[in-house]
């Protein structure tokens, strides 16, 4: 298991003293961030503590010294007035801020961080490219290291006013907020979750990350009821969409139009939040809006587009296996054959290949000869635009067979092949899809 660690970073600026407060919670009194951090979030346990710190930050400030006639308290002293359990390390990092430097400091800071440690940063003396140093550091060790972000956080020290403007104020006046940055952090969260989503339709990173916000909302006893229900919203539309991934990813093809819908709705009632936890994702929804803007309420099309999404998302055996069974079922709609009947299917499947192949009818092997030969008829204008479909099955049993067979096709022939496939049927699917509708209004018009 890992550590909960503070880590944070000493400057040479002579720390004036103060009470720092969080979440109606205030520090004693110190010069320093870092003890204000660990009291104030420390919570039942001890943290350890790494600081970094220049050469010069550490002799100016690491140990007690005299500015004048006023003894100045360092931090290694005030940590052992505040809170001595804690285990505090020093180290030494590089005042230079250039390129190299940048790279040393990214290692020093690595370095620092143990397989699933729970990091709280302090960036308040951080300066010049540090913060952005040890950002990109924080995201790094969360993959490599599987370390946790437990809060970012910035001691608002100068909303008292100058230094010299302090030393003016009485103690109990010296009351500087900690910010929590950490809200703002997890948008790089959910830009990975999104990056993710868009490159591979994988909704997994957004829907945990939705998860974790309701959690920590719902626990926190001041969050309001309306940021309660929203976050709780968006919850359930991280699910949807994810529930809609999974669909597609499993080739569950008759559900794909209502998932698609059930998404588009709950966003709907998300883009009307007015939190602040959700304001800033409201970009990032329009970019998952736009992945399914190509879903109308055309069912047969939209089980042809099903198929580009798939082939957008390196989903090969999905797609071949859609765009197979989904032709046998646009067939289906417009026939009135029962969707989800395997011997309705099966006749549609026997009649494209005894169309294709002209096989002669006594060799016909089939469940009803009559229904094959009403399909066949239905069929027959249409068997230019079908004439992919055998090659279509070809691929589609090698790569569920996983090429154990004979001549089995190189995996790098399988995007370009089925690509072509997709393309050569599309003219079938709008046919279909126009014979439906034809079909539709003299129905409606009976």
């Amino acid at each position: 298991m890992g550590r909960r660690v503070l880590s944070s970073f000493l400057g040479l600026s002579d720390y004036e003293y103060c009470y720092y407060t969080y979440e109606g919670k205030s520090s004693s009194y110190t010069r320093f961030i870092q003890t204000a951090v660990y009291e104030l979030f420390r919570g039942d346990g001890p943290m350890d503590v790494v600081v970094f710190a220049t050469k010069e930050a550490r002799e100016r400030n690491g140990q007690d010294r005299l500015k004048g006639e006023e003894r100045l308290e360092g931090l290694t002293t005030a940590f052992q007035r505040i809170a001595p359990e804690a285990n505090v390390k020093l180290v030494e990092m590089e005042s230079r801020q250039d390129e190299q430097a940048n790279w040393r400091l990214f290692d020093c800071i690595l370095n620092e961080i143990r397989e699933g440690d729970t990091i709280y940063f302090d960036i308040t003396h951080s300066f010049r490219s540090i913060p952005f140093v040890a950002l990109i550091v924080l995201n790094y060790a969360r993959f490599v290291k599987k370390a946790d972000i437990g809060a970012i956080v910035y001691g608002w020290f100068e909303m008292l006013g100058r230094p010299v403007d302090v030393k003016q104020l009485p103690p109990e006046r010296r009351l500087a907020p900690i910010v929590n940055l950490t809200s703002m952090a997890r948008l790089l969260d959910w830009t990975n979750g999104v990056d993710q989503f868009l490159r591979t339709g994988d909704a997994s990173i957004i829907q945990a990350l939705t998860a974790k916000e309701n959690s920590e909302v719902f626990r926190n006893p001041s969050s309001s009821q309306t940021m309660r229900n929203e976050v709780k919203e968006l919850n359930q539309l991280t699910k949807q969409l994810d529930q809609t991934e999974k669909v597609i990813r499993t080739c569950r093809s008759l559900q794909i139009d209502e998932e698609v819908q059930k998404f588009h709705e709950q966003l709907g009632r998300v883009r009307s939040a007015s939190a602040e936890a959700i304001k800033p994702l409201v970009p990032l929804l329009d970019v998952m809006e736009k992945k399914y803007a190509m879903f109308d309420d055309d069912p047969i099309m939209n089980s042809w587009k099903a198929v580009r999404w798939c082939l957008d998302h390196g989903l090969i055996q999905q797609a071949l296996t859609m765009l197979e069974e989904n032709a046998v079922t646009a067939v289906c709609r417009v026939l009135g054959l029962d969707l989800r009947n395997e011997k309705a299917r099966g006749d549609v499947h026997s009649a494209i290949e005894i169309l294709l192949r002209d096989i002669p009818k006594e060799e016909w092997r089939v469940r009803s000869v009559e229904r094959v030969e009403q399909i066949i008829d239905f069929l027959s204008p249409y068997k230019g635009d079908l004439k992919r479909f055998s090659t279509l099955k070809e691929r589609r049993n090698d790569i569920n067979h996983a090429g154990a067979r004979p001549q089995p096709l190189k995996a790098e022939k399988f995007w370009p092949d089925a690509e072509q496939s997709f393309r050569e049927l599309g003219a079938f699917f709008e046919r279909m899809s126009a014979l439906a509708k034809t079909m539709q209004i003299s129905k409606e018009n009976a």
